[in-house]
């Protein structure tokens, strides 16, 4: 029985050799982001670096029902005129199974795998470039009429120094013709630490309606985002509960021709981050500027030259308003990546061409 099952082994080793395939990829992102800020909401400074994120895995087929990766890599990140490693290199460590509609990440992945539309009120410029990695869950659902998102992000484990914190997240997007509708949510459970006493539960939720004209227009991009945004934040310090619900509304519009675009997104509304004094960013990933109770304003120029899946460079200038003063931020993000797939694109390429040359020489 035991020489059947070697026989049996070693006849379909091979199979499940060339049935796997080695997976690498490497990401490079660079950024340059300098802030003239007047504002007593938020702070000037510059952040300048770049990051690099290997990755190397396998991958294999399910039965023909989709496709299944182990990834492993890291991510480092380099601040210009700082200390080497001054930002700590973060470990990607995660699963993927993929199929035609579903989507599913296991593990410590890379933020970029997101694909939900999440105005800045729930992340803002920092945490999508140095927040480097999700650690938990993410799962998408996509289909011809839309998509949806839903994530999880543990930031803390319970233990003798801290406590759990944990976010929920998630986005959804229906498309027909010109006309869309969809929501962003976010649910922040910040325990804070044995130092810090009190719980607070932040929610933030977010349905938007939009008009997107841009295939019947000559225009690259047009399109306008109606959002209304209701946040509801419970803290309950040492026993005493506070509940406070801010709501507004945000008015998105961006048009682009030749990659030359206005981006400008109007808030007007409450402060979405009361608790902003005693926690800062801890509990708050938005952008400083939605703790106005007025209005706000953003406006990008940008000009947008390379846009593929291997490079992206884009240029921009953003202008913020928060009633009282203005700010201005000039922004260069570039970035690279190559992986075996786009190698084996060239190499079908190659053979493509080899046989289209072959086939005109014989005419």
């Amino acid at each position: 029985m035991k020489h059947k099952t070697l026989i049996l082994f070693a006849l379909f080793l091979p199979q499940m050799l060339f049935s796997q395939q080695f997976l690498w990829d490497i990401d490079f992102r660079f950024q340059f982001d300098n802030r003239e800020y007047k504002s007593l909401l938020t702070h000037s400074g510059t952040l300048f670096g770049a990051k690099l994120a290997p990755e190397i895995g396998i991958g294999w087929d399910n039965a023909k029902k989709g496709t299944n990766a182990l990834m492993l890599g890291v991510d480092v990140t380099a601040d210009f005129g700082a200390k080497m490693f001054n930002t700590i290199p973060e470990l990607l460590l995660y699963y993927n199974y993929r199929s035609p509609r579903f989507n599913v990440y296991a593990g410590l992945l890379p933020r970029n795998r997101m694909i939900g539309d999440y105005s800045n009120a729930f992340f803002n410029d920092s945490i999508r470039f140095y927040d480097a990695t999700i650690e938990g869950l993410l799962l998408h659902y996509k289909d011809p009429w839309g998509y949806v998102e839903f994530g999880c992000d543990w930031n803390s484990m319970y233990s003798k120094e801290n406590r759990e914190k944990f976010m929920l997240f998630s986005a959804g997007k229906f498309l027909y013709k010109w006309f869309n509708m969809g929501y962003a949510f976010q649910m922040y459970h910040f325990a804070g630490s044995y130092t810090e006493k009190g719980v607070i539960d932040n929610l933030l939720f977010s349905p938007y309606v939009g008009f997107d004209v841009s295939s019947i227009t000559p225009l690259d991009t047009l399109y306008v985002k109606i959002a209304y945004l209701q946040g509801y934040q419970w803290d309950r310090p040492q026993g005493v509960s506070a509940r406070k619900y801010p709501k507004g509304g945000q008015i998105d519009f961006g048009i682009e021709k030749w990659g030359v675009g206005i981006y400008d997104a109007f808030y007007f509304g409450e402060n979405q981050m009361p608790y902003f004094e005693q926690h800062g960013h801890k509990l708050y990933w938005g952008e400083d500027y939605y703790r106005t109770s007025k209005l706000y304003n953003r406006l990008e120029v940008y000009w947008h030259p390379l846009r593929s899946a291997d490079l992206d460079l884009k240029i921009k200038s953003v202008h913020h308003f928060e009633g009282k003063h203005w700010g201005w931020q000039q922004v260069v993000c570039l970035g690279v990546n190559v992986n075996n797939g786009m190698f084996q694109s060239f190499k079908n390429s190659k053979k493509w061409w080899k046989k289209e040359k072959d086939s005109t020489q014989k005419q």
